[in-house]
Protein backbone atom coordinates (compact mmCIF):
# COMPACT_ATOMS: atom_id res chain seq x y z
CA UNK A 1 0.00 0.00 0.00
CA UNK A 2 2.68 2.64 0.79
CA UNK A 3 4.62 1.54 -2.07
CA UNK A 4 1.28 2.19 -4.20
CA UNK A 5 1.21 5.52 -2.38
CA UNK A 6 5.08 6.32 -3.22
CA UNK A 7 4.13 5.46 -6.85
CA UNK A 8 1.01 7.34 -6.55
CA UNK A 9 2.57 10.49 -5.38
CA UNK A 10 5.67 10.62 -7.74
CA UNK A 11 3.14 10.39 -10.66
CA UNK A 12 1.20 13.48 -9.65
CA UNK A 13 4.65 15.32 -8.82
CA UNK A 14 6.11 14.28 -12.10
CA UNK A 15 2.55 15.87 -13.61
CA UNK A 16 2.48 19.37 -11.78
CA UNK A 17 6.06 19.31 -12.57
CA UNK A 18 5.64 19.45 -16.61
CA UNK A 19 2.51 21.98 -15.53
CA UNK A 20 5.12 23.78 -13.93
CA UNK A 21 7.22 24.13 -16.92
CA UNK A 22 4.97 24.43 -19.81
CA UNK A 23 3.73 27.31 -17.50
CA UNK A 24 6.80 28.90 -17.39
CA UNK A 25 7.55 28.49 -21.17
CA UNK A 26 4.06 30.54 -21.73
CA UNK A 27 5.23 33.13 -19.52
CA UNK A 28 8.25 33.17 -20.95
CA UNK A 29 6.93 33.47 -24.63
CA UNK A 30 4.35 36.15 -23.01
CA UNK A 31 7.15 38.39 -21.26
CA UNK A 32 9.00 37.72 -25.20
CA UNK A 33 6.29 38.24 -27.21
CA UNK A 34 6.19 42.01 -24.68
CA UNK A 35 9.57 42.53 -24.89
CA UNK A 36 9.16 42.24 -28.89
CA UNK A 37 6.78 44.37 -29.51
CA UNK A 38 8.14 47.11 -26.66
CA UNK A 39 11.21 47.07 -28.85
CA UNK A 40 8.93 47.27 -32.44
CA UNK A 41 7.13 50.47 -31.11
CA UNK A 42 10.78 51.92 -30.42
CA UNK A 43 12.47 51.34 -33.67
CA UNK A 44 11.87 54.27 -36.04
CA UNK A 45 13.31 57.24 -36.96
CA UNK A 46 12.45 59.32 -34.20
CA UNK A 47 14.29 57.23 -31.22
CA UNK A 48 12.77 56.73 -28.45
CA UNK A 49 13.26 55.67 -24.68
CA UNK A 50 11.83 52.00 -24.23
CA UNK A 51 10.76 53.43 -20.48
CA UNK A 52 8.30 56.29 -22.36
CA UNK A 53 6.53 53.99 -24.15
CA UNK A 54 4.28 52.22 -21.48
CA UNK A 55 4.29 55.69 -19.86
CA UNK A 56 2.45 57.75 -22.75
CA UNK A 57 0.09 54.24 -23.53
CA UNK A 58 -0.96 54.74 -19.99
CA UNK A 59 -1.16 58.33 -20.23
CA UNK A 60 -3.14 58.54 -22.87
CA UNK A 61 -5.51 55.37 -22.13
CA UNK A 62 -6.39 57.04 -18.54
CA UNK A 63 -6.82 60.77 -20.27
CA UNK A 64 -4.57 61.78 -17.38
CA UNK A 65 -0.95 62.38 -16.50
CA UNK A 66 -0.28 59.81 -14.37
CA UNK A 67 3.19 59.96 -15.76
CA UNK A 68 5.05 63.72 -15.73
CA UNK A 69 5.90 64.08 -19.77
CA UNK A 70 9.35 63.48 -20.17
CA UNK A 71 9.06 63.40 -23.64
CA UNK A 72 7.92 65.82 -26.71
CA UNK A 73 4.15 66.16 -27.74
CA UNK A 74 5.06 64.55 -31.20
CA UNK A 75 5.98 61.38 -29.66
CA UNK A 76 2.87 60.67 -28.09
CA UNK A 77 1.62 60.57 -31.58
CA UNK A 78 3.95 58.83 -33.15
CA UNK A 79 3.79 55.93 -30.33
CA UNK A 80 -0.45 56.26 -30.23
CA UNK A 81 -1.10 56.75 -34.11
CA UNK A 82 1.26 55.36 -36.06
CA UNK A 83 3.39 52.22 -34.61
CA UNK A 84 1.10 51.05 -31.68
CA UNK A 85 -1.54 50.12 -33.73
CA UNK A 86 0.30 48.34 -36.33
CA UNK A 87 2.07 46.17 -33.54
CA UNK A 88 -0.94 45.06 -31.68
CA UNK A 89 -2.60 43.94 -35.61
CA UNK A 90 0.87 42.32 -36.45
CA UNK A 91 1.08 39.86 -33.14
CA UNK A 92 -3.48 39.63 -33.79
CA UNK A 93 -2.68 38.47 -37.94
CA UNK A 94 0.55 35.97 -36.50
CA UNK A 95 -1.69 34.87 -34.23
CA UNK A 96 -5.04 34.08 -36.19
CA UNK A 97 -2.91 32.86 -39.08
CA UNK A 98 -0.95 30.48 -36.56
CA UNK A 99 -4.65 29.20 -35.26
CA UNK A 100 -6.05 28.57 -39.21
CA UNK A 101 -3.11 26.65 -39.54
CA UNK A 102 -3.56 24.52 -36.66
CA UNK A 103 -7.14 23.67 -37.69
CA UNK A 104 -6.46 23.10 -41.12
CA UNK A 105 -3.84 20.90 -39.98
CA UNK A 106 -5.89 19.01 -38.30
CA UNK A 107 -9.01 18.77 -40.11
CA UNK A 108 -7.10 17.26 -42.64
CA UNK A 109 -4.15 15.54 -41.13
CA UNK A 110 -1.88 16.96 -42.97
CA UNK A 111 1.37 18.41 -42.31
CA UNK A 112 1.18 20.95 -45.03
CA UNK A 113 -2.44 22.56 -44.00
CA UNK A 114 -1.89 26.16 -43.91
CA UNK A 115 -4.22 28.81 -45.58
CA UNK A 116 -1.33 30.00 -47.72
CA UNK A 117 -1.05 26.67 -49.55
CA UNK A 118 -4.60 25.81 -49.74
CA UNK A 119 -5.53 28.63 -51.50
CA UNK A 120 -7.41 29.95 -48.69
CA UNK A 121 -5.51 33.36 -48.66
CA UNK A 122 -5.61 33.68 -52.57
CA UNK A 123 -9.29 33.69 -52.33
CA UNK A 124 -9.35 36.19 -49.35
CA UNK A 125 -7.12 38.21 -51.67
CA UNK A 126 -9.30 38.06 -54.66
CA UNK A 127 -12.71 38.59 -52.54
CA UNK A 128 -10.68 42.04 -51.22
CA UNK A 129 -8.75 43.05 -54.17
CA UNK A 130 -12.71 43.09 -55.77
CA UNK A 131 -13.69 45.44 -53.03
CA UNK A 132 -10.43 47.79 -53.29
CA UNK A 133 -10.25 47.87 -57.32
CA UNK A 134 -14.27 47.37 -57.97
CA UNK A 135 -16.22 48.41 -55.18
CA UNK A 136 -17.91 44.82 -55.63
CA UNK A 137 -18.64 42.16 -58.33
CA UNK A 138 -21.29 42.08 -60.91
CA UNK A 139 -24.41 40.93 -60.12
CA UNK A 140 -23.57 41.43 -56.50
CA UNK A 141 -23.26 44.98 -55.87
CA UNK A 142 -20.68 46.35 -53.78
CA UNK A 143 -19.07 45.34 -50.25
CA UNK A 144 -16.31 46.33 -48.13
CA UNK A 145 -13.38 44.76 -47.94
CA UNK A 146 -13.77 42.20 -45.01
CA UNK A 147 -16.63 40.82 -46.06
CA UNK A 148 -15.14 40.76 -49.49
CA UNK A 149 -12.09 38.86 -47.77
CA UNK A 150 -14.11 36.30 -46.09
CA UNK A 151 -16.44 35.24 -48.54
CA UNK A 152 -13.20 34.50 -51.23
CA UNK A 153 -11.77 32.61 -48.60
CA UNK A 154 -14.76 30.54 -47.62
CA UNK A 155 -15.46 29.39 -51.60
CA UNK A 156 -11.98 28.76 -51.97
CA UNK A 157 -11.96 26.96 -48.93
CA UNK A 158 -14.76 24.72 -49.63
CA UNK A 159 -13.86 24.22 -53.31
CA UNK A 160 -10.25 22.44 -51.92
CA UNK A 161 -12.06 20.43 -49.59
CA UNK A 162 -14.78 19.35 -52.16
CA UNK A 163 -12.36 18.98 -55.14
CA UNK A 164 -9.75 16.52 -52.59
CA UNK A 165 -12.44 14.33 -51.16
CA UNK A 166 -13.96 11.24 -52.36
CA UNK A 167 -16.78 9.42 -50.75
CA UNK A 168 -17.20 11.95 -47.60
CA UNK A 169 -13.25 11.75 -46.67
CA UNK A 170 -10.80 14.24 -47.46
CA UNK A 171 -8.00 12.57 -49.12
CA UNK A 172 -5.09 14.23 -47.63
CA UNK A 173 -2.26 13.49 -51.12
CA UNK A 174 -5.12 15.34 -53.12
CA UNK A 175 -5.19 18.45 -50.92
CA UNK A 176 -2.17 20.31 -51.25
CA UNK A 177 -2.25 19.84 -55.05
CA UNK A 178 -5.90 21.07 -55.24
CA UNK A 179 -5.09 23.75 -53.03
CA UNK A 180 -2.26 24.92 -55.37
CA UNK A 181 -4.69 24.91 -58.53
CA UNK A 182 -7.40 26.57 -56.82
CA UNK A 183 -4.73 29.40 -55.55
CA UNK A 184 -3.77 29.51 -59.14
CA UNK A 185 -7.32 30.11 -59.95
CA UNK A 186 -7.61 32.87 -57.58
CA UNK A 187 -4.47 34.23 -58.48
CA UNK A 188 -4.58 34.64 -62.06
CA UNK A 189 -8.62 36.32 -61.40
CA UNK A 190 -6.59 38.68 -59.01
CA UNK A 191 -4.32 39.53 -61.97
CA UNK A 192 -7.21 39.93 -64.19
CA UNK A 193 -8.82 42.55 -62.23
CA UNK A 194 -5.45 44.39 -62.10
CA UNK A 195 -5.20 44.27 -65.84
CA UNK A 196 -8.65 45.58 -66.49
CA UNK A 197 -8.64 48.21 -63.66
CA UNK A 198 -7.66 52.06 -65.53
CA UNK A 199 -6.98 53.60 -61.86
CA UNK A 200 -3.09 53.20 -61.66
CA UNK A 201 -3.32 54.24 -58.02
CA UNK A 202 -5.37 52.00 -57.12
CA UNK A 203 -3.35 49.41 -59.21
CA UNK A 204 -0.35 50.44 -57.30
CA UNK A 205 -1.70 49.97 -54.18
CA UNK A 206 -3.35 46.91 -54.55
CA UNK A 207 -0.11 45.74 -55.56
CA UNK A 208 1.90 46.76 -52.87
CA UNK A 209 -0.79 45.32 -50.37
CA UNK A 210 -0.83 41.58 -52.54
CA UNK A 211 2.77 41.06 -51.09
CA UNK A 212 2.04 41.37 -47.60
CA UNK A 213 2.11 45.14 -45.83
CA UNK A 214 1.24 45.99 -42.54
CA UNK A 215 2.09 49.55 -43.22
CA UNK A 216 -0.86 52.53 -43.13
CA UNK A 217 -2.72 50.31 -40.24
CA UNK A 218 -5.13 52.31 -37.84
CA UNK A 219 -6.97 51.57 -34.50
CA UNK A 220 -10.24 51.45 -36.95
CA UNK A 221 -9.28 47.79 -38.07
CA UNK A 222 -8.00 46.47 -34.88
CA UNK A 223 -11.58 45.84 -33.21
CA UNK A 224 -12.53 43.04 -36.23
CA UNK A 225 -8.97 41.63 -36.16
CA UNK A 226 -9.31 40.94 -32.67
CA UNK A 227 -13.22 39.91 -32.69
CA UNK A 228 -11.77 37.05 -35.53
CA UNK A 229 -9.10 35.50 -33.27
CA UNK A 230 -11.04 35.41 -30.30
CA UNK A 231 -13.27 33.52 -31.57
CA UNK A 232 -11.42 31.25 -33.32
CA UNK A 233 -9.67 30.58 -29.87
CA UNK A 234 -12.69 30.03 -28.02
CA UNK A 235 -13.53 27.57 -30.71
CA UNK A 236 -9.92 26.35 -29.97
CA UNK A 237 -10.20 25.57 -26.22
CA UNK A 238 -13.77 24.38 -26.89
CA UNK A 239 -13.35 21.66 -29.14
CA UNK A 240 -9.73 20.42 -28.34
CA UNK A 241 -10.79 16.81 -27.03
CA UNK A 242 -12.79 16.60 -30.61
CA UNK A 243 -9.34 17.76 -32.67
CA UNK A 244 -7.17 15.40 -30.29
CA UNK A 245 -9.43 12.37 -31.06
CA UNK A 246 -9.86 13.52 -35.02
CA UNK A 247 -6.31 13.15 -35.66
CA UNK A 248 -6.63 9.17 -34.57
CA UNK A 249 -8.79 8.66 -37.97
CA UNK A 250 -12.47 9.46 -38.25
CA UNK A 251 -13.60 6.17 -37.90
CA UNK A 252 -12.35 5.83 -34.32
CA UNK A 253 -13.87 9.64 -33.80
CA UNK A 254 -16.85 8.54 -35.27
CA UNK A 255 -17.25 5.38 -32.37
CA UNK A 256 -16.14 7.92 -29.76
CA UNK A 257 -19.20 10.35 -30.38
CA UNK A 258 -17.42 13.11 -32.43
CA UNK A 259 -20.05 14.72 -35.07
CA UNK A 260 -17.11 14.93 -37.64
CA UNK A 261 -19.33 16.86 -40.38
CA UNK A 262 -20.44 19.36 -38.32
CA UNK A 263 -16.50 19.56 -36.92
CA UNK A 264 -15.53 19.88 -40.26
CA UNK A 265 -18.05 22.81 -41.14
CA UNK A 266 -17.12 25.10 -37.93
CA UNK A 267 -13.52 24.09 -38.80
CA UNK A 268 -13.71 25.26 -42.19
CA UNK A 269 -15.34 28.63 -41.22
CA UNK A 270 -13.59 29.85 -38.73
CA UNK A 271 -10.21 28.70 -40.34
CA UNK A 272 -11.51 31.02 -43.14
CA UNK A 273 -13.14 33.99 -40.81
CA UNK A 274 -9.66 34.28 -39.59
CA UNK A 275 -7.21 33.77 -42.42
CA UNK A 276 -9.83 36.39 -44.73
CA UNK A 277 -9.94 39.25 -41.87
CA UNK A 278 -5.65 39.04 -41.71
CA UNK A 279 -5.69 39.17 -45.34
CA UNK A 280 -8.23 41.99 -45.49
CA UNK A 281 -6.01 43.99 -43.57
CA UNK A 282 -2.22 42.88 -44.14
CA UNK A 283 -2.04 41.28 -47.70
CA UNK A 284 -1.35 37.84 -48.42
CA UNK A 285 1.51 36.70 -45.63
CA UNK A 286 2.24 32.91 -46.16
CA UNK A 287 3.36 30.27 -44.00
CA UNK A 288 2.71 31.61 -40.75
CA UNK A 289 0.42 29.06 -40.42
CA UNK A 290 2.98 26.33 -41.73
CA UNK A 291 6.02 26.91 -39.78
CA UNK A 292 4.79 28.62 -36.34
CA UNK A 293 2.31 24.95 -35.48
CA UNK A 294 5.21 23.19 -36.46
CA UNK A 295 7.45 24.59 -34.10
CA UNK A 296 4.69 24.53 -31.04
CA UNK A 297 4.22 20.82 -31.59
CA UNK A 298 7.73 19.88 -31.55
CA UNK A 299 7.85 22.53 -27.68
CA UNK A 300 4.52 21.48 -26.42
CA UNK A 301 3.43 18.29 -27.92
CA UNK A 302 0.35 17.42 -30.34
CA UNK A 303 -2.43 17.95 -27.61
CA UNK A 304 -4.19 21.02 -28.87
CA UNK A 305 -5.48 21.99 -25.36
CA UNK A 306 -1.96 22.48 -24.39
CA UNK A 307 -0.76 23.57 -28.00
CA UNK A 308 -3.09 26.56 -29.02
CA UNK A 309 -2.53 29.26 -26.64
CA UNK A 310 1.51 29.17 -26.36
CA UNK A 311 1.09 28.36 -30.33
CA UNK A 312 -0.61 31.88 -30.74
CA UNK A 313 2.07 33.61 -28.46
CA UNK A 314 4.69 32.25 -30.72
CA UNK A 315 2.62 33.67 -34.07
CA UNK A 316 2.24 36.64 -32.97
CA UNK A 317 6.00 37.04 -31.73
CA UNK A 318 7.27 35.93 -35.43
CA UNK A 319 4.62 38.24 -37.00
CA UNK A 320 5.75 41.22 -35.03
CA UNK A 321 9.69 40.03 -35.90
CA UNK A 322 8.96 39.81 -39.37
CA UNK A 323 7.77 43.68 -39.08
CA UNK A 324 10.89 44.67 -37.66
CA UNK A 325 12.63 42.84 -40.24
CA UNK A 326 10.83 44.33 -42.58
CA UNK A 327 11.86 47.82 -41.46
CA UNK A 328 15.05 47.56 -40.74
CA UNK A 329 16.41 45.26 -44.10
CA UNK A 330 15.47 48.35 -46.62
CA UNK A 331 16.27 51.21 -44.76
CA UNK A 332 15.00 53.72 -45.64
CA UNK A 333 12.17 52.04 -47.26
CA UNK A 334 9.34 49.47 -45.88
CA UNK A 335 9.61 46.15 -47.27
CA UNK A 336 6.19 44.26 -47.35
CA UNK A 337 6.61 41.60 -44.60
CA UNK A 338 5.29 39.46 -46.99
CA UNK A 339 8.60 38.99 -47.93
CA UNK A 340 10.01 38.03 -44.95
CA UNK A 341 8.14 35.51 -44.03
CA UNK A 342 7.86 33.64 -47.30
CA UNK A 343 11.91 33.75 -47.03
CA UNK A 344 11.54 31.77 -43.51
CA UNK A 345 8.81 29.70 -44.36
CA UNK A 346 9.24 28.50 -48.03
CA UNK A 347 12.69 26.30 -47.02
CA UNK A 348 10.65 24.70 -44.00
CA UNK A 349 7.97 23.78 -46.59
CA UNK A 350 10.47 22.34 -48.63
CA UNK A 351 12.33 20.52 -45.64
CA UNK A 352 8.47 19.27 -44.69
CA UNK A 353 8.12 17.66 -48.86
CA UNK A 354 11.44 15.81 -48.68
CA UNK A 355 10.63 14.69 -45.07
CA UNK A 356 7.37 13.07 -46.57
CA UNK A 357 9.10 11.80 -50.00
CA UNK A 358 11.61 9.70 -47.58
CA UNK A 359 8.74 8.60 -45.69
Amino acid sequence: MCKRWAALKGGVSSTDGIRGRRLLLCAGLAAALLAVMVFAINLGAVNLKPSWILKIIVNTVSGRELFAAEWKPQAVSIVWNLRLPKVIAAAFIGASLTLSGIFMQALTKNPLGDPFILGVSSGASFGAVSAILLGGLPFIGSFPVQPGAFAGALTACALVFALSGENGRIMSSRLVLTGMAVSAIFGALTNLLIFITPDTHKINSAVFWMVGSLAGITWKQLPALAASFFTGLCVGLFTHRSLDIVLTGEERAFTLGVDIKTLRRLLIAVSALLAAIAVSISGVIGFVGLVVPHISRMLFGPVHRRLVPPACLLGAAFMVLADVLARTLAKPEEMPAGIITALAGAPFFLHLLRRGMRR
